[in-house]
């Protein structure tokens, strides 16, 4: 029976076909633009390689300091943290099952080979060793450099299949020397290329934050070059690691004459992590959630309603073809499922059409899409997974609401003429 409701419902569809595609591509560009929105949503906070484990993080992107004798109202100087301030006070925890500390900003490194007169230009990043266990990175050749590499400030590198392939022409480059910034290095493992979107991981040269002269800072070491991301057991631990975190922020401020530390409600979780713009001011997240609420909201029920107004519209061009069909036996069950089974096959034809729409924006356009302050100015690709980015409970959300207008749309009028006389719908203009 179902099978002979769409083959009828395909029929009409066919007999109409400007109106038909008129709706059916109405309903794809409401579920694609709410589709592309999710999706620009999805690649900043869905887990994937190599920051498959965003929904147990937390990170501690800046960090404020003023002089203990200061009133409330004074300045506070505001920017990432010094190396000794991180170790002392995350390193330290205990909770967690990994913390590592990076650089917050590194201006991309010049690399070449010994010998060879040209180099090239690419994003790197200073770690310590825990940095390979906080996130999921995919060796093609080699391994990460190791704690004792981290202690001894040794000179290794690890580089992604792009630098592997543009420098040496092999993936094949553990034990090969490189240039980095006109000093020797030796590669230690080849990684697969980091999106840029990746805003933690990303870099495509990585080496011992030791293996630098790494700044002093300031605000006797409170201020400084890094970043701390915490791997927690599980996000059950979150408020235990921040309790554990401002432990040891107050022990160490008590070993300070003349500065103190703030941390300003952070450690974030991930989606406070990527709304945090500025050192001194946290994330407003009640109006940033309230705000995409109403983008979301406008982005579907604005195509929606004018995609109801058409299929309205179509449905009262019908109606004396509905009242010939009373007029030939048809009862008023036959006419409002006849509707119902063609605003469903209109829905799902779009629906299908919409996904596919959203996937080739995405792609085609991913640079105005996803480019953001923190990727503008990197040297890598914004490349996307496929997985990423799809969210199947919004997209039958955002079907099931276009069905739900589709069928009231045709419904209603459909109602109406069953319970006409059969000769005033006949009739019906």
């Amino acid at each position: 029976m179902i099978q002979q409701y769409f083959k009828q419902a395909w029929r009409l569809l066919k007999e109409n076909p400007v109106l038909s595609a008129i709706s059916i591509i109405g309903t794809a560009l409401a579920i694609c633009m709410i589709m592309v929105i999710v999706m620009s949503h999805q690649v900043k906070n869905a887990p994937y390689p190599p920051e498959t484990n965003r929904d147990r993080m937390l990170y501690v992107k800046w960090m404020s300091s003023r002089e203990k004798k200061a009133s409330p109202d004074d300045s506070y100087s505001n920017g990432p943290m010094g190396y000794d301030f991180a170790k002392a006070c995350f390193k330290a925890l205990q909770i967690p099952e990994a913390v590592t500390v990076v650089s917050a900003y590194a201006p991309p490194g010049m690399v070449s080979v010994p010998g060879q007169n040209t180099a090239e230009s690419y994003d790197k990043m200073l770690t310590d060793e825990n940095f390979w266990q906080v996130f999921d990175f995919t060796f093609i050749d080699g391994k990460p450099y190791t704690k004792a590499d981290v202690d001894a400030g040794l000179r290794k590198v690890v580089i992604t299949e792009k630098i592997a392939r543009e420098t040496f022409g092999t993936m094949a480059a553990t034990g090969k020397r490189i240039l980095l910034d006109y000093t020797e290095y030796t590669v230690c493992g080849v990684v697969k290329d980091v999106s840029t979107l990746a805003t933690a991981a990303y870099a495509q040269i990585w080496l011992p934050i030791t293996s630098k002269e790494i700044p002093s800072g300031d605000a006797e070491g409170i201020g400084g070059v890094c970043r701390v991301f915490i791997l927690a057991k599980s996000k059950s631990d979150f408020s235990a690691i921040r309790q554990e975190a401002e432990t040891l922020r107050k022990k160490y401020n008590e070993g300070l004459s003349q500065y103190e530390a703030f941390y300003r409600d952070q450690p974030d979780a991930h989606f406070v992590y990527i709304h945090r713009k500025w050192a001194n001011v946290a994330p407003d997240m009640k109006a940033i959630i309230r705000q995409s609420i109403i983008v979301l909201a406008l982005l579907l029920i604005i195509p929606a309603i004018n995609l109801s107004g058409m299929m309205n519209s179509r449905m009262r061009k019908r109606l004396s073809e509905l009242g010939v069909r009373r007029a030939f036996g048809a009862t008023r069950k036959n006419l409002l499922s006849q509707v119902m089974w063609e605003s469903l096959l209109q829905t799902l034809l779009g629906g299908a059409l919409g996904l596919l729409f959203s996937y080739i924006a995405a792609y085609a356009l991913k640079g105005i899409i996803y480019e953001n302050s923190d990727t503008a100015f990197r040297l890598g690709d914004i490349t996307l997974n496929p997985a990423s980015l799809l969210s199947p409970a919004i997209f039958l959300y955002a079907l099931l609401f276009c069905l739900l207008l589709n069928v009231l749309s045709a419904l209603v009028p459909a109602w109406s003429v069953s319970h006409k006389p059969i000769v005033d719908s006949i009739h019906s203009k």
